[in-house]
Formats: structure tokens, C-alpha cells, sequence
């Protein structure tokens, strides 16, 4: 599982200057391009990882808290549903799924539970104040590293995947780097003036200051990074795990099509197409937090021993 080098440092060779002096149309051709197949491509991996871990009634339930948001996210597209209600939906998803880790299944040990419980205490805290926007972005910008959590937990389980999870702790120092040198303030008018207004959605507007270009480039090379790890590095290193691809070809065509699709549709109207990506998008980063909840927390000996290809049940 040792990645290639000579291509990870072409890569970054690429990726970091775009990231630094171009975020703007980085992000948005990274949106367009490989938002849906990296959606596509995690779900997978977890699939691949998590599903025979723990009962189908755990995963039913999950499942049946991420359709009711999805919901709520494409009535928002549809224009049906105001988009305050959607985010407010997005917390309330967010707490329930909590709740889910809460009452997991009883050889998932007390550490899961009382996480679960406390994090649920969270949310309805966050909700209390109000402030549950920047709460909401916050949690979308600690999605974009959530790959490392990945990595570190298949190294735990499965030593030759180590060179993996460092090679991708590197990779996540950059976008920390880089908001910490605060490298862009003084280019700021020239090189930000006019992405600013559409990069400014992504961060809450009172974060930053002078440093603020440089959290906007770090989040967009952060996002990169997460769609690379989530894409390619992971899954193949699954594949070598198991032996087998983590997305089947038939959904692999299914989703290049997709693409191509929503690509016309990001042409046309972004906003909207924007919306509609939003459905899925906000699906599997809210489906991430409870399965690494459990993954890092249940006892030892509980779910986690059931035998890799067989659904507990």
C-alpha cells in the first residue's frame, strides 16, 4: 500500500499553486468535475469497510435519518421548502444521528453511547443559540479531513495500510500551513477581489480577517485533497485489502454519465445545480460522522468482530 511518490509530489506540484493563486476556479472545477464521483466513491469505501460491522437495524435507521434530510435539501431546491428550514433540518439531522450512536447496538460499548449522547447534548445547544449556520460550515470544512480518520482506522486494523495514513497526514498539513502563513494577505486585492464574493459563502463572515484569503485557499486545497484521498488513494488501498473494487462498473459508467449531466447543469444555472448537488453531498458528509464514531469507539470484541462479507443482523 505504498503509494507512488513521483506521482503524489506531481500532484501536489499542481494542486498547491492552483490552490494559492487560483482558488476560485479551482474550487469550482473540482466542485463540478468530481463532487459527484467522490460522493460516489466514499459511500463505497464505507460500504466496503463499515456495513458488516453493525445490525441492518442501525444502518436502517441511519439510512432513514439521511433520506428524511435529503428530502428537506431537494424540497429546498425545488423551492418548495425555504433554505433557513433546510439548514435547520441539517441540525436536526444531525442530532438524531446522534441519538442513532446513542442507542447502538448493546455490545457497542458505553464510550459510543455517552459520545453519542454528548455530542447530541451539542447539537441541541447549538441549536438553542442559534448560531447553527457557522456551526453548520464549521462542520463542513472538518468533513474535508475526515479522510484522516479513514486512513488512521484501516492502519490500526490492518498494519501496510500505515504508510497510507501517513502519506495522507501529510497531505492535510498543507491546507494548515497554508492558513497559518497568512501567505495571501498581501495579494489579497489583486488575486481575491474577485472570487471573494463567491468564496466568502463557504467560511463564516467573521472568520479570518486579514488572514482570510489564506483560510479560503487552505479550504479549497483541503476539498482537493479530500476528493483525491476519497477517489484513488483509499479505495485502492481497499482494493488491495479485499481484492475487490469498493464501486461495481456498472456504477462507475452510471456515474460518469452523471457527471456530464450535472456539468450542463452547473453550465446553465449554478445555483440551482449548486442545490441539487447539495442533496447528495449533504448525505454522505452527515452518514461520515456516525460511522467514525463507531469505528474509533465501540469495544473491542463487540460489533466489530463480525466476519468481513456477512451482514450482522
Amino acid at each position: 500500500m505504498k503509494p507512488n511518490l513521483l506521482a503524489l509530489a506531481a500532484f501536489l506540484g499542481v494542486l498547491l499553486p492552483l490552490a494559492l493563486f487560483l482558488p476560485l476556479p479551482l474550487y469550482l472545477f473540482s466542485l463540478a468535475l468530481f463532487g459527484l464521483p467522490h460522493i460516489v466513491w466514499e459511500m463505497g469505501y464505507l460500504r466496503s469497510r463499515y456495513a458488516a460491522r453493525w445490525p441492518r437495524r442501525w444502518w436502517y435507521a441511519v439510512g432513514l435519518v439521511l433520506l428524511l434530510q435529503a428530502g428537506m435539501r431537494a424540497g429546498a431546491w425545488l423551492g418548495g421548502i425555504p433554505a433557513v428550514s433546510s439548514v435547520i433540518a441539517d441540525s436536526l439531522a444531525l442530532l438524531l444521528l446522534m441519538l442513532v450512536v446513542a442507542f447502538a447496538p448493546f455490545r457497542a460499548g458505553w464510550g459510543v453511547r455517552i459520545a453519542g449522547l454528548l455530542l447530541a447534548a451539542a447539537v441541541m445547544w447549538m441549536l438553542e443559540q442559534g448560531d447553527y449556520l457557522a456551526a453548520l460550515m464549521l462542520l463542513a470544512i472538518a468533513h474535508n479531513f475526515t479522510p484522516l480518520a479513514m486512513a488512521w482506522d484501516m492502519a490500526r486494523e490492518h498494519p501496510p495500510a500505515r504508510t497510507l495514513a501517513w502519506t495522507i497526514t501529510g497531505f492535510f498539513m498543507l491546507p494548515l500551513l497554508v492558513a497559518a502563513s497568512g501567505w495571501a494577505a498581501a495579494f489579497a486585492p489583486l488575486a481575491f477581489a474577485s472570487y471573494a464574493p463567491l468564496l466568502n459563502g463557504q467560511l463564516p463572515p467573521q472568520w479570518g480577517g486579514a488572514y482570510r484569503p489564506a483560510l479560503l485557499s487552505a479550504m479549497v486545497l483541503a476539498q482537493c485533497l479530500h476528493y483525491y484521498s476519497v477517489i484513488h488513494l483509499l479505495p485502492r488501498a481497499e482494493k488491495q485489502r479485499i481484492g475487490m473494487a469498493v464501486v461495481a462498473p456498472a456504477v462507475r459508467w452510471g456515474t460518469v454519465l452523471a457527471v456530464v449531466l450535472l456539468l450542463a447543469y452547473f453550465w446553465t444555472d449554478y445555483g440551482m445545480a449548486r442545490k441539487l448537488y447539495a442533496v447528495a453531498a449533504g448525505a454522505h458528509a452527515w452518514l461520515e460522522w456516525p460511522v467514525l464514531l463507531m469505528a474509533f469507539l465501540c469495544a473491542a470484541g463487540g460489533p466489530l468482530s463480525v466476519a468481513p462479507g456477512k451482514q450482522a443482523s
